[in-house]
This record gives C-alpha cells, structure tokens and sequence, in this order.
C-alpha cells in the first residue's frame, strides 16, 4: 500500500511592527515577505540587532502534511490557532479524517508555528528529533513544554543521528537533519508516482534548498549544519519537495 500524502495548510505570514504606540500588520504568502525581505525592507541589521528585540514580530503560519498508509500520520499540526479556532479539526475533516484518528504526530521541530496546534492531536504517539525537546525548554518553560508535548501525547518516540533513515510506516521515514535547530527532523515517503520530501524549516523556503541562500539569522554553524542535512535529503532523491514556508516544488533526481 503506497501512502498517500496531502497538504493540510499552506504557508502565509503575519509580520508586525509597533509605530508609536500602534500595531502594524503585513500580511504575505510571499517567502521573501514572510521572512528576510520584511527585514531587510525595514532596515533591520543582524549584525547589531537580535531577532527578539527588532521591533518586528513573526505570526506565521507553516506548512501541515497529512501521510495516509497503514497509518495515518500528521506532520507539524501547525500554530495555536489553527487549533484552537478549529480549523485544523476542520481541514481534516474535508480531507476524510478525524483528529482521534491521527496514529503518529511528527514534529519536525518544536517552535510554536509547527507544533502550537499538537493538542488537537493528543494521544497520538508524538516523533521527535533527540535533543529538541532540551531546545524547547530553553526557548519556552516546563509547563508549556509539558502542555504541548511530553504531557498529553501517548508517548514520545525520538529519533537520533545516528538511527539514519528511520520507518515510520510503509514508505515513510524520517531523518535527523539539524541546523534550524538541534532536533530538527524531515519526512521522506515514497508514494507511487513521488518521492516526497517534508522539510520543516531545514529549509524554509524553495531558494534555501535548490540555491541555499539561507536566513541572515543563523550562525556560521547552523549553516555548516543545514548545509551537511540538505546535502543527505539531496541524496535521497526528492522529486517533490514541501519546505516549511514556501510552496511546494518539483525537482529532478540525478538520475532522470
């Protein structure tokens, strides 16, 4: 049985900004737009500022993925408010599946525009990069750690580097590809006509992955690592690659 995989949500951004007092909103689908491009248009430095006090904030909304086989498996069930306001129970319905139905949650990293929405999906069996949890605890605290993850799913399976490609399920795999952070993963499935690759943020958007023009934002080390993990998804072979804020696209593998 060939999975199949279809796509929850697409991305979208809403950058904002404060001007005297008054909040300000852009809005784009637009890779650029949703993520250097509003920066660089504004006139934010990297070299002197930091992400957390630019005076521009990031509600964005990133790629979800549904992989149906033997298992029904939903990769980054996205921000809070998807869930909350009932849209991703919504879209999962008009796609022929409940939210009780869902077998694997696949976080490819735990920053809250890909795992926010994790509780709509509680006690499914929750798949997770080695030492991301540690990441999350770093970035957040113990009981939002515990309210999205390790508290209300079945359990808690992670994956390592070491493991290599890992089956989730007849023709889906994931694999440990650090760099946007320590833990970050990809799904990989192999359906009957595609080779899919579910990138999360290892890379954003289609130029991070076919150019890797990546964000301004990482270290000299994160690309180092970025780079080494697009290097073993390249390998594999992807003919349709999902990045996690940008469209869809095709590829050719080496040996079309």
């Amino acid at each position: 049985m060939s999975p199949r995989v279809d796509i929850v949500f697409t991305p979208m951004c809403l950058r904002f900004s404060i001007y005297q007092g008054a909040p300000i909103y852009y809005a784009s689908a637009d890779p650029e737009a949703q993520l250097d491009g509003i920066e660089k248009l504004m006139g934010i430095d990297p070299r002197k500022d930091t992400l957390f006090d630019s005076n521009l904030g990031f509600l964005p909304i990133a790629h979800t993925v549904l992989i149906r086989g033997k298992k029904k498996i939903l990769v980054d069930p996205n921000n809070h408010h998807m869930g909350f306001y009932g849209m991703l129970a919504a879209r999962l319905k008009e796609l022929g599946v409940t939210p009780a139905e869902i077998d694997l949650v696949v976080n490819t990293h735990c920053h809250h525009d890909h795992s926010g929405s994790n509780f709509v999906v509680r006690n499914a069996t929750l798949v997770l990069g080695e030492g991301e949890l540690e990441a999350a605890l770093n970035t957040y605290w113990p009981q939002y750690v515990d309210a999205l993850f390790t508290g209300i799913m079945k359990e808690v399976r992670t994956i390592s580097l070491e493991d290599g490609l890992v089956p989730l399920d007849e023709g889906v795999y994931v694999l440990k590809t650090p760099g946007h952070s320590p833990g970050s993963l990809c799904v990989l499935v192999e359906t009957e006509t595609e080779r899919v690759a579910i990138l999360g943020d290892t890379a954003m958007t289609q130029a991070e992955y076919t150019q890797r023009t990546l964000s301004h934002w990482y270290t000299p080390e994160q690309v180092k690592e970025i780079n080494r993990s697009l290097d073993r998804i390249v390998e594999w072979g992807p003919t349709l690659v999902i990045p996690g804020h940008d469209r869809a696209f095709s590829v050719r593998r080496f040996s079309d």
